[in-house]
Parts: structure tokens; sequence; C-alpha cells
């Protein structure tokens, strides 16, 4: 059985030095597969042409041989997902392959997506709604941590409070929800962090032998990432505390461009003692970034936005101790007094959200609900200035930690160990799947692709004057040539997959004109029970364009 990736090609892309968090995310995880994977073959079902184009261009890029890539036809799926044993998307919008599934014959493939982030309304549309799609046994949404699960299963709880309470029955969570961690590229950062690109970055940057670089990467948005208060304030603290000489470098890139009036205006009024540096992420005097020229990592994030957090786990790979957040995935990564220091984070009770959700919905502004959460989010400053002092006045614990993080990002974060673990899954998940006895995941009959793609001649069943019967009886009324003429008109058939093929058209008609007239019945049941849909359609067709009449 093979394995399909669905796939879209990221449509943001890169926009002026701006670098999209789940694009990169996509990006990697496909490049590692193509580098690491097991398969054989790397089959696509792509959503259109360009993207089959690029999921080629990446497997290229990691040597893969064109004949290993094989696209399928999204246009029909039902015939090339068949023969899939699973079909994984990058992404949590699963919803259409659980429902295409119900088309094919037997149990049909596992579906499985991968869930970045919880926050905003498509997501959280998209994952609630699996728990009124037909899914089963095999089937997944793959999170990068157990912050992220659990929030998986909290909207899941939401939606079934709903269901339960206007609909009866038990609802439960519709799919499993495995952990499987972001991974990252261990060896390249071992090449960028190299003593010699450590000595040109801080050179670059005008860095003293004797100043402590302290590094921030990321979005700088306090809207949509960090607020940078509460890091400024504790490395104020720190340098205040401290005879060393502190330098905090945010990297990255301002989104949106005026955030960067608001960053610099409360910077100068934080930063007495502290030097703080903004370095935009395509600053040509650093195209390997920052990693090698600091000295320490640090990210508070604040943000219900972030999910797994992989700039941190960059900062292990790179041999920095890290100063982060204790903070949804970024908890998974670096270990309290190991590899660095966790910051605790406090929030208001649950119950003093409402009011944000509801202006949310009722403002439809995804950055305001963002800000208005995050706002009410505090993170220990007095913990954050001490781990700083630590780090920057102890050169031997910053190696140690420095150490510990590499070989930690090494054993768990690599991207060999993360594509394993995705096999793995993807073949227990097959396995469970085929393994489960078939249960349809609608009712016998049930006219509808899917809730919002009814049956047309069911929903709008009294449109018309009446329905055709079986035991209606028509006649053909049109020569050849007059029905040739109408055939040639792109407009009278412009849906052909929907209707007989010409030849059997052919032949129906050459029947009824040698009969004087003939029951739609007898017609409809000379055809396979499969067709039967096909031949009603193509008699009505028919009727339309006056090639027969009903008697």
């Amino acid at each position: 059985m093979s394995i399909c990736v669905n796939y879209s090609k990221p449509s943001s892309g890169e926009l002026a030095g701006e670098v999209y968090g789940l694009d990169v995310a996509v990006n990697n995880f496909l490049s590692a597969w193509f580098r690491h994977g097991a398969q054989e073959k790397f089959v696509c079902l792509p959503v259109d042409l360009p993207s089959y184009e690029h999921f080629r261009e990446l497997a290229k890029a990691q040597g893969v041989d064109e004949g290993r890539c094989i696209g399928l036809d999204p246009r029909t799926p039902r015939h090339n997902l068949e023969n899939m044993g699973l079909v994984f998307r990058p992404d949590p919008l699963t919803n259409n392959l659980i429902w295409r599934r119900e088309q094919l014959r037997g149990k049909g493939f596992a579906a499985c997506g991968l869930v970045h982030t919880m926050s905003g309304e498509r997501i959280a549309r998209a994952v609630g709604e699996l728990c009124l799609a037909p899914a089963g046994a095999g089937d997944a949404l793959i999170c990068p941590s157990p912050a992220i699960r659990d929030a998986v299963q909290n909207l899941w709880v939401i939606y079934s409070e709903y269901l339960n309470e206007h609909f009866g029955g038990s609802y439960r969570n519709p799919i499993e929800t495995p952990v499987i961690p972001l991974g990252t590229d261990c060896e390249k950062f071992a090449r960028m962090t190299t003593a010699d690109k450590r000595a040109a970055q801080r050179l670059a940057l005008g860095a003293t032998a004797d100043e402590i670089v302290i590094l921030f990467v990321g979005r700088l948005s306090f809207a949509t990432k960090a607020h940078p208060l509460a890091l400024w304030m504790a490395a104020e603290r720190a340098a205040k505390l401290t005879r060393k000489k502190l330098r905090l470098v945010m990297y990255g890139y301002f989104k949106p461009k005026d955030m960067e009036q608001h960053f610099r205006t409360l910077a100068a009024d934080i930063a007495k003692t502290v030097r703080i540096d903004f370095v935009q992420n395509e600053d040509p005097r650093f195209p390997d970034g920052l990693w090698a020229g600091a000295d320490l990592f640090a990210s508070l994030s604040d943000n219900v936005q972030e999910s797994f957090g992989l700039t941190p786990v960059e900062a292990m790979a790179s041999g920095l101790p890290v100063v982060v957040s204790d903070w949804d995935g970024y908890r998974g990564g670096a270990r309290e007094g190991q590899d660095g220091f966790l910051i605790p984070t406090l929030t208001p009770p649950p119950e003093a959200g409402l009011d944000i959700a509801t202006h949310y919905y009722n403002e439809q502004n995804y950055g305001v609900a963002l800000v208005g959460a995050s706002q009410s989010t505090a993170v220990d400053i007095a913990r954050c200035t001490e781990a700083i002092r630590l780090l920057a006045e102890d050169d031997e614990k910053r190696r140690v930690m420095g150490a510990s993080g590499r070989a930690r990002a090494r054993d768990v974060f690599d991207w060999r160990h993360i594509i394993r673990a995705y096999e793995e899954l993807w073949r227990e998940l097959m396995h469970k799947r085929h393994a489960t006895p078939h249960v349809p995941g609608v009712p016998k009959g049930w006219q509808a692709a899917h809730p919002a793609f009814p049956n047309p001649w069911k929903m709008f069943a009294s449109f018309p004057s009446q329905h055709l019967s079986a035991e209606d009886r028509i006649k053909v009324v049109m020569s050849n040539e007059q029905i040739d003429a109408l055939l040639h008109h792109e407009m009278n058939y412009f849906v052909p997959d929907l209707l007989l093929p010409h030849e059997l058209l052919d032949g129906i008609i050459d029947i009824m004109r040698h009969a004087a007239t003939v029951s739609l019945g007898d017609i409809v049941n000379s055809f396979p029970p499969e067709e039967r849909g096909r031949i009603w359609r193509s008699l009505g067709w028919m009727l339309k364009l006056g090639i027969c009449e009903v008697v």
C-alpha cells in the first residue's frame, strides 16, 4: 500500500524578507521526507499543476530522481485513491479527504493531517468540523506538542458539548491525536556555527570580545508573536546586576511594517544599560543569521498563535543555551536547568476569556483577538532576569548548557528521527484501518457527497413540475444530422463526464429509432446499477436538447 501526500503549494511564499512559518514548516518537512524517507516512490495528489511542480522541485533539490515522483490527477480522485494505503496532508484540512473516501469501494485509505497552530477561525472550523466527518479507524491529526494536542481535544469538547445538548448521543474525539515534534537539520546548524562564522558575525555586528550577545529570532510583532517588554525589562535589569556588557539583538522582520516604530520607541524607553539592536533577516551581512555570533538565545512567547516554537530548537542545534517562556510547545524543547531555563507564565482563569472570543467573533479581527489574549498573559520578569544574569556571568554554564542542548537537538529533533516517527505512525495507521471491520461512514443511500454538497434533485425536489419515472415513454424526434449540429456547440455538451460516452448515446438513440416508443425503465434497467444515475442524466439531457420527447 502506498503513502500519498495531498499537497498544495504555499501561496504566501517569501515577500520582502517575510518568512511565513507555516510555509517554511511544510517545505522543511517535505524536504526532510525526500532526504530521509524510506519510500520507494513519492506519490503526490496535488491540488493543481503548480503544486505538483513545486513538489517535484523540492524532491529534485534533495537528490530524488524524477522517476520516483508520481503525480495523481486531482480531477479523478476516485480512481487514483483506491490503491492508496494512507493520504497525508501537511495541514489540518483533512475533512475533504475523509468525505472523499466515502466515494471509494472498500475501506479506503487512512487519512492523516498535521496541525501547526490552533489559533484563528479557519483552523478552528477545520479541526472542529472533524466532529461531523465520517472519520474512522486509522485517521489521525498529528500535533507538534502536547499543548497543541490538548488545544485540539479541548475544541472537540466544546463541539461535543453543543452537539450533545442539541442532538443527543455521545460524541467523542473523532480521530487520534499523536504528538510528533517539528524537526530541524542539525548538520546544517553545525555548519552555520563554526568558529570562523562566529568571528565574522561578531565583527559585522561590532560586538567586542567581552560582550554577551543575547539573540531573539522571529517575527517582530507584539500582536502575533511575542510582546517584547518582559524580555527587554529582564535584559535591562540583568545588565544592571552584572559587570558584563549585554547586547540584545532582535533578529527578524516587522509585521506589519508600522510595528517598527512601536518597537523602537519602547526600546528607547527601556534600554538604559542593555543595548538593543534590530537586525532585519534579509540583512546581507548575515546570510546565515546570527546563530554563530550569539552567546545565548532568549524568546518569551506569550501568544496563543505559537504552537511548537522551532527557534528554541534551532538555537539548541546551534549550541546556544536558551531562556524561553514556559509556554505551549516551548516547554517540550529545552529542559529546565539542563539546556537552559524555562520562565514561568501566568494567565487569568478560563472564565475570563469568553469576552475575547465574543470580541473576535463580532469584530472579525484576528490580530486584535491574539493581542487581546496576550496582553493579559504575564511572564515572570524576575526569573528571566536571574536566568540571563546567571548565563551572562558564567562562561562554563553557557558552554555546558549549550552542549547539552545541541546533543538533545541531535538526539530528539533531528529530521532523521522525526521522519522515522512519521513513517512508523503511517504504517500503524494503515494497519489499523485495514484490520478494523469496515463500517460505512454515512447512511445507506445518503443523498449527498458532503453535507454542503447535497444531491441537487433531492434538495430542490419541489422545483420542477414533475419528475421522470420508469413508466414514462419517449421517442426520438431529431435526425442524426440535427443531433450532430447541436453537439457541435460546446455549450450543449458542457459536462460530458456526467453523461454517457458518445458511442453509448448513439446506441441508445438507434434503439429508440427502431421502436415506436420505449419506456425509460427499459433503458435504465439495461445498464449496471452503478451506471443508472448516468443514464437518467443522459435521458434528461436528450430531452433538454429536444432530441427526444416524452410521449
